[in-house]
C-alpha cells in the first residue's frame, strides 16, 4: 500500500510539474521569438504576453493533462482515492493567463463528463467535477487580477478549495456522513494539500533560478541603462559580420557614435539627467532600427554607441531621420535639445576576390575611429563615410 501511495504520488507529482513547467517555458519561447526583446534590458516574470492562439493551444494541452492525471489517482485507504487532476487549472492561470485556465477547466469538464457518461456514473461525480473546476478556477482568476505572491496565492488557493470540497462533500454526504468519512475527507485533504504545495515550492524555485540565470546572462550581453549590446558583444558581433564577409561576400557597415556635447550635459544639468539622456537617444535609435533584422546596436563606452548591419538593409537617410528625433525627445523642463547631437564615424565594407589587401577586425575600428575624429573636427554633428574593400 505504502508502495503504490509513492509511486501515485510521485508520478502525479512529476506529470504536475512537468506539464506547467511545459507551459511556462512554451510561453517564454513563444514570447522571445515574437518580441523585440534584444532591443530592451528585460528581466522573465511568471506572466508572459502571448496571443490568443497559443493561450488556447496551451491550456487544451493542460486540460487534457488533466484528465491524464485524473486516471492515476493516488491510493489512501480502502476508500476512495486521492484526485488531484484540479491543480493544473490554478497553475495554467497563475503562471498562464485567465484565458489559458478557463480552456484548461473546459477541456477537463468535457473530458470528464464524457468517461462519467460512458462509465455510466453518478450524477453527483458529474456536479462534483464541474462545480470544483469552476471554483478553482474563479479563486485563481481573482488571485491573478490581485496579483498575489507566490506563496500568499497557493495558500489562498488552497484554503479555498478545501472549504469548497468541503461543503460539496457535506453536502452530498449529509445522510451518510460519520467519523469514518470526516477521518477520510482529512485524510485526502492532507495528501491534496501536501501535493499541491510541493508543487507550488517546486514551480516557484525553478522558475526564481530561472529568472537569476537570465539577469547573469543579460549583464553580460546587454547593458544595464541603455538596453543596448554591451562592448563585450560589440566585438563578438563585428568578428562575425567581419567573417562572413571574407567567407560568405556579405557586405556590412560600421558605425561608431559620439554625443557631441556630453560632457556639457553632464556639467549642467547633472549624471542623472545625462544617463536619461543616454536611455532616451538609445531608444530613439532602436525605435528606428526595429525593421531592420540584421542591425544590431552597441553602447561601447560612457557616451559612445556603435552599430553594425547589413548595408542594403539600411535607407540612406537612416541617420537624419534618428538626428530628427532627437530634436523631439523630451527630457526635462528646461532642457535644452540644441545640445543634443551627434558626430559619426560610418565605415562601409565590402569583399572582393580579386583583392590582395587584407584588413583585420582592430583595423576596421580604427578606421571607424578616424571618421569618427573626422566628423568632431569637421564641426561636430557630422557624418564621415568612408568604403573599403576587405
Amino acid at each position: 500500500m505504502i508502495i503504490n501511495f509513492l509511486n501515485s504520488y510521485i508520478i502525479n507529482l512529476a506529470i504536475i510539474v512537468a506539464t506547467i513547467f511545459g507551459l511556462y517555458f512554451s510561453s517564454l519561447k513563444h514570447y522571445l521569438a515574437n518580441e523585440d526583446v534584444e532591443a530592451e534590458f528585460i528581466e522573465p516574470s511568471n506572466k508572459l504576453t502571448l496571443s490568443i492562439y497559443t493561450e488556447i493551444l496551451l491550456g487544451l494541452f493542460i486540460g487534457l493533462m488533466c484528465f491524464f492525471i485524473s486516471m492515476n489517482r493516488i491510493p489512501v485507504d480502502d476508500m476512495r482515492s486521492v484526485d488531484v487532476r484540479y491543480l493544473p487549472v490554478y497553475f495554467s492561470v497563475y503562471y498562464g493567463s485567465p484565458m489559458t485556465g478557463i480552456v484548461t477547466a473546459l477541456t477537463l469538464i468535457g473530458t470528464k463528463s464524457i468517461e462519467y457518461y460512458f462509465s455510466g456514473a453518478l450524477p453527483s461525480e458529474m456536479i462534483n467535477n464541474v462545480a470544483i473546476t469552476i471554483a478553482i478556477l474563479g479563486i485563481s482568476i481573482l488571485i491573478d487580477k490581485k496579483q498575489m505572491k507566490p506563496k500568499k496565492a497557493i495558500l489562498t488557493c488552497l484554503i479555498y478549495t478545501i472549504i469548497i470540497r468541503f461543503f460539496l462533500a457535506t453536502l452530498i454526504l449529509f445522510k451518510d456522513l460519520n467519523l469514518e468519512l470526516m477521518i477520510h475527507f482529512c485524510l485526502h485533504s492532507l495528501v491534496f494539500s501536501s501535493l499541491f504545495l510541493m508543487t507550488g515550492w517546486l514551480l516557484n524555485n525553478a522558475i526564481i533560478i530561472s529568472e537569476r540565470i537570465h539577469v547573469y546572462r543579460t549583464s553580460s550581453v546587454f547593458d544595464s541603462l541603455t538596453g543596448a549590446y554591451n562592448k563585450e558583444s560589440f566585438y563578438f558581433f563585428l568578428d562575425i559580420a567581419y567573417n562572413q564577409a571574407i567567407h560568405e561576400d556579405r557586405a556590412f557597415s560600421l558605425a561608431l557614435i559620439d554625443f557631441d556635447n556630453f560632457k556639457e550635459i553632464n556639467d549642467t544639468y547633472g549624471h542623472l539627467v545625462g544617463d536619461k539622456v543616454l536611455s532616451e537617444v538609445a531608444s530613439s535609435f532602436q525605435n528606428c532600427s526595429k525593421k531592420f533584422s540584421s542591425l544590431q546596436f552597441f553602447r561601447i563606452g560612457g557616451d559612445e554607441l556603435a552599430i553594425i548591419w547589413k548595408q542594403e538593409e539600411i535607407p540612406n537617410n537612416y541617420f537624419k531621420i534618428i538626428n530628427s528625433k532627437l530634436k523631439k525627445i523630451e527630457i526635462e523642463k528646461g532642457f535644452d535639445n540644441d545640445l543634443l547631437s551627434l558626430s559619426i564615424g560610418l565605415v562601409h565594407l565590402s569583399s572582393h576576390q580579386k583583392s590582395e589587401k587584407t584588413i583585420n577586425v582592430k583595423e576596421i575600428f580604427r578606421l571607424a575611429d578616424e571618421a569618427l575624429y573626422e566628423a568632431k573636427k569637421a564641426g561636430k554633428n557630422q557624418v564621415v563615410e568612408k568604403s573599403i574593400t576587405i
